[in-house]
This record gives structure tokens, C-alpha cells and sequence, in this order.
């Protein structure tokens, strides 16, 4: 009880009272939630721009390229996909092309490949709101990434115990982890009996297990990469934009692996 009425548990609680109005958003409307998902991408940009702590002038490249390139693709190819060609391998090489071009110019491995990731998750979710239902199985996935996130934070500091990554990320715990895992994996539970937006799992009980196991491993893996990032750049947080949270890379890192996954995922099923 004690971990719900400290002031920085307040304060994340004030900085996710800040998406509702997106959630409600995604729930009612494709459209807006199209808009809104790619205003989310330019500013996540622009935080990994900022957070590499680069002159003024390679931030701004960065980010012109980023959105020369890699928005207006995603668009092409979500009319390919209404048109019944999900295009994943363009996807993947227009990715790398963007990758490798940003790479020469921040030349640090860790941070090209985070470029990568970050272009295929905005790429993935661009392709999935494309699809019948999409803006719902976003919807979805925000459901149990934000559970998993929730979970993870609170079994952690109330359990405790050995470090998942000292080297890296010193608060995460195995018993966070671990509370993560089993949160995720009764969210997809409850996706699959209460609401139809998991329809990649045939319905079926194992499925939604292991989606569930899936998303919480890749979500708390995104988490790590960018905790990587922000220490080999000395920064604590990407920004300042979520009271509590910090910026909105801190805020959806979990979503850099899981994306692209849940898109395989609708291809494949």
C-alpha cells in the first residue's frame, strides 16, 4: 500500500491519466488514431534525435530524413495493403536502406540498430492500422504492454529481489519480470474472452498464453534496449513530455519489438 501513495507513483499515475483521450481515440475512430499515431512517431524522433547528443544541425538531418523517408513510405505501403499486399519485405529492406544511412552518420551500433527498430515498429504500426480492425488491435496490444509495464513496476519494488540487468537498467528486477509475465499473459486472457480484438489467436486458450508471453518478453526487451541507449548517452530519460514517465520514447519503448511482431502475427494467422 505503501508504494501506491509515494509521490512518484502519484505523479505516473497523473502522466497515464494523459492518454485517455488517445485511448478513447483509438477506440472510436481509425482516422484520428492514424493522425495521432504517426504525431507520436515525429515526436519519438525527435527525442532518439535530442538523446544522441549530436550537433544541432546532424539532430535536424536526422530528423528530415526520418520524416522524408520512413512516414510517407509507411503510408504508400498501408494503401498496398488495402489493396491486398501487406508488402512486409519492402518494409524490411526500406528499414534497412534508412538504417544503414543513419548509421554512417551516428556511427555507434547500438544506437543504428535502436534506428532500425524504431523505424519497423512505425512502419508495422502504420501497416496495422491499415487493416480491418487495426486501430482495435493496437488497442489491444496497448492493453497488455500497459499491464505488463504496470505489473512489472509494482512486483518489482514491492518484491524485489536480484537484478534482471544491473549493467543496464539497475531498478529491474527478476520478480518484476517475472510479475510482468503473468500480467500479460491474464490480459490476453481477458482480451480473448471479453472482447474480440486478439483475433490472431484463434481463440483459443494456448494462443492467448502465448501471446501474452511473447508480448511481455518483447516489451520488457524494447525497455532494456532503450535503457542501453540512454545509459552508453548518459541521459536518465529520452525527455521531460510525461510527468512521471518522462518522455514518449521512456513511454513506448515496450512497443519497438511487439509491433512488428503483432504484424507478423496478422500476416501469418
Amino acid at each position: 500500500m505503501g508504494i501506491l501513495l509515494q509521490p512518484s507513483t502519484a505523479k505516473r499515475v497523473k502522466g497515464g491519466v494523459m492518454f485517455l483521450p488517445v485511448i478513447a481515440a483509438f477506440i472510436f475512430s481509425r482516422d484520428v488514431a492514424q493522425w495521432l499515431f504517426l504525431a507520436g512517431a515525429l515526436v519519438m524522433a525527435w527525442e532518439f534525435c535530442a538523446m544522441l547528443q549530436l550537433s544541432k544541425a546532424l539532430q535536424a538531418k536526422l530528423l528530415l530524413d526520418f520524416t522524408l523517408f520512413a512516414l510517407p513510405a509507411s503510408m504508400f505501403m498501408q494503401l498496398e495493403i488495402l489493396a491486398g499486399n501487406p508488402l512486409l519485405p519492402a518494409m524490411l529492406v526500406l528499414g534497412g536502406m534508412v538504417t544503414l544511412f543513419v548509421g554512417a552518420i551516428i556511427r555507434d551500433l547500438a544506437a543504428t540498430v535502436f534506428v532500425g527498430l524504431l523505424i519497423l515498429c512505425i512502419l508495422s504500426g502504420r501497416n496495422l492500422l491499415g487493416l480491418d480492425g487495426g486501430h482495435h488491435l493496437l488497442l489491444g496490444l496497448g492493453f497488455i504492454v500497459a499491464v505488463c509495464d504496470i505489473a512489472a513496476y509494482f512486483v518489482g519494488r514491492r518484491v524485489g529481489g536480484p537484478r534482471l540487468a544491473p549493467s543496464i537498467s539497475p531498478n529491474k528486477t527478476l520478480s518484476g519480470a517475472a510479475g510482468g509475465i503473468l500480467a500479460a499473459v491474464i490480459g490476453s486472457i481477458i482480451l480473448l474472452h471479453v472482447v474480440d480484438v486478439v483475433h490472431w489467436i484463434r481463440a483459443e486458450l494456448a494462443y492467448a498464453v502465448l501471446v501474452g508471453i511473447v508480448i511481455a518478453v518483447l516489451a520488457q526487451a524494447g525497455d532494456l534496449f532503450e535503457s542501453l541507449i540512454k545509459r552508453r548517452r548518459g541521459v536518465k530519460d529520452s525527455g521531460q513530455l510525461i510527468p512521471g514517465h518522462g518522455g514518449f520514447l521512456d513511454r513506448f519503448d515496450g512497443y519497438l519489438l511487439t509491433l512488428p511482431a503483432l504484424y507478423i502475427c496478422c500476416l501469418a494467422f
